[in-house]
């Protein structure tokens, strides 16, 4: 093994009750975030080529789903509070799974690539708000700027394009079978979900480390 990818939420720390403290940490919004989720969900997989076609899309997707919103009005509420209220929620009341920190460290001196892909923007300051050091990855992106949300193929042949992988030396680390497991499975890369059972995490620890 030479590159391991892995999800962020849900998977470097475990997300448990994060939507309900995201919803009343800005309960006057709810509405909002209902209709960015339902946006979320309607185009993931689909390939808009960059970042800026994935956020067009994902605020349209709202205003559909939420006349009573603008292009406009999704925008500033994701950019200005939402995504700032995911750091600080993370900042408050998470922290990483059990060695995480000693687990990428001892990727990054035995000279394996770390990488980090998030389905979510403000990827690096979320790690920091977990007090993960952004320096033990080797590159860190979210999948909106690879061009799609996750499952999206085109966005991880562009990471591994990117980032110089190759996919058979390559694990995936992640959370969603239905986002992670098909964004891996689609190139190639052997998946590992850490929610698969109680032991996951624990196991995937050992695997990787005993490797060392």
């Amino acid at each position: 093994m030479k590159s391991v990818i892995f999800d962020l939420d849900g998977t470097l720390y475990d997300n448990k009750g994060l939507p309900l403290k995201l919803v009343l940490g800005d309960i006057r919004n709810m509405w909002v975030l209902g209709a960015e989720r339902k946006a979320r969900k309607a185009i993931k997989g689909t390939d808009f080529h960059d970042a800026a076609g994935v956020y067009d899309a994902l605020f349209s997707k709202m205003v559909e789903v939420k006349p009573s919103l603008t292009v406009e009005k999704a925008r500033t509420w994701y950019q200005q509070k939402y995504m700032p209220l995911q750091v600080a929620v993370l900042a408050l009341y998470f922290q990483p799974r059990p060695l995480v920190i000693e687990l990428l460290e001892s990727l990054h001196e035995q000279g394996i690539k770390v990488i980090l892909y998030s389905d979510y923007g403000h990827e690096t300051e979320k790690i920091e708000a977990l007090g993960i050091p952004a320096e033990l990855f080797d590159g860190i992106v979210s999948a909106a700027k690879m061009g799609g949300l996750k499952p999206c193929r085109e966005s991880m042949l562009r990471l591994i394009d990117q980032f110089g992988l190759n996919p058979a030396e390559t694990l995936y680390v992640g959370d969603r079978e239905d986002t992670d497991g098909e964004s891996a499975r689609a190139v190639g890369i052997k998946f590992v979900n850490v929610k698969k059972d109680r032991n996951a995490w624990d196991n995937l620890l050992k695997s990787l480390l005993s490797d060392q």
